[in-house]
């Protein structure tokens, strides 16, 4: 069997290199442990944001810096003017793997990620199985956003859960099922949320989707305050002009727009308290965290009323 890593750089921008520089080296160490199985590593870049020169230079420097075998195949592509899923659409199409696994170039798999994802994937051939992905919170910023934005908290759970909606940062299926679904094309000016249009497309279509809570791996929070703030008002945009796809479309957008506003802060409150524990977060920092949070889902807010005054204006901005 065959399997490709379908890797974007777009998050690796946005993140620390240090994150991708251990993604690299645990698909390297994890994949020299399964001997049943090829790999080949795609890499997909946009060389207006980065080159394929750095790209090979620092995987070359991951590997020689860690004494790690090199992947049987490596290939950096450069896909001019795409961004986050054209570049996963554009992987999936390129991969020789009849399975391909797709992720983020700023997710961390942990110890056993990738045999607990192919243990899954020979159980439900047909399914799309997803890791189980939580906020790294060994900072007051991760905690934070672990706690209160959309991806869960971390658990012990290493059960399998049947799933309406995954993320697409660290999923595994068979590659032939995203060339005839691929990510859609999402509005003008979105940069989120074509998976939530797949995912409903595939539900229509029978394909079941699964986490695997064994198959852990981090994700991180915003980088920095610019990115914080950029975040949020892109956040607050994409989900307000998500209301007018066909598949959450509603008669009040901008009503409803609002009550998920309302929603997200008063989950913000009972998560954070409910929930602190599970990262370590102090008593004395649940007010801090709380009104962290708050204050991304009032830019969240603002991103969504400046899409309605000036759509024109908030289509061009805040691009992620």
């Amino acid at each position: 069997m065959k399997i490709t890593f379908v890797l974007e750089w777009e998050n690796a921008i946005l993140s620390e290199l240090d994150r991708t520089s251990e993604l690299l080296t645990q698909i390297h160490l994890q994949s020299n442990t399964q001997q049943q199985a090829q790999f080949e590593l795609l890499i997909l870049h946009n060389s207006e944001q980065v080159s394929e020169e750095f790209i090979s230079d620092f995987l070359r420097n991951v590997l020689d810096e860690k004494n790690l075998p090199e992947m049987e195949e490596t290939k950096v592509l450069d896909v001019k003017d795409a961004h986050y899923f054209q570049l996963k659409n554009e992987g999936v199409r390129h991969a020789k793997g009849e399975t391909v696994i797709i992720l983020d170039s700023d997710i961390i798999p942990q110890a056993g990620w990738l045999e607990a994802l192919l243990n899954a994937h020979q159980k439900y051939p047909e399914a799309i199985i997803a890791g189980a992905t939580h906020i790294d919170y060994s900072d007051f910023i991760g905690k934070c956003f672990s706690l209160a934005w959309f991806f869960p908290a971390p658990s012990d759970r290493s059960d399998m859960e049947s799933a309406n909606l995954i993320f697409s940062n660290n999923f595994i299926c068979k590659k032939q099922l995203l060339i005839d679904n691929p990510y859609p094309k999402m509005a003008e000016g979105i940069t989120r949320g074509a998976d939530t249009l797949l995912w409903k497309e595939l539900e229509r279509k029978g394909v079941k989707l699964f986490i695997c809570h064994q198959a852990k791996a981090s994700h991180p929070a915003p980088n920095g305050w610019e990115h914080f703030f950029n975040r949020a008002l892109a956040e607050g945009r994409d989900d307000y002009l998500r209301l007018f796809e066909k598949d959450f479309r509603v008669d009040h957008p901008a009503f409803r727009f609002f009550k998920i506003y309302l929603l997200r802060s008063k989950n913000t409150i009972v998560r954070i308290w409910k929930n602190r524990a599970k990262v370590n977060l102090s008593l004395w920092q649940v007010p801090f965290a709380t009104i962290t949070m708050l204050t991304y889902y009032l830019f969240y807010l603002i991103g969504g009323v400046i899409t309605k005054a000036t759509p024109r204006y908030a289509k061009v901005s805040w691009q992620i």
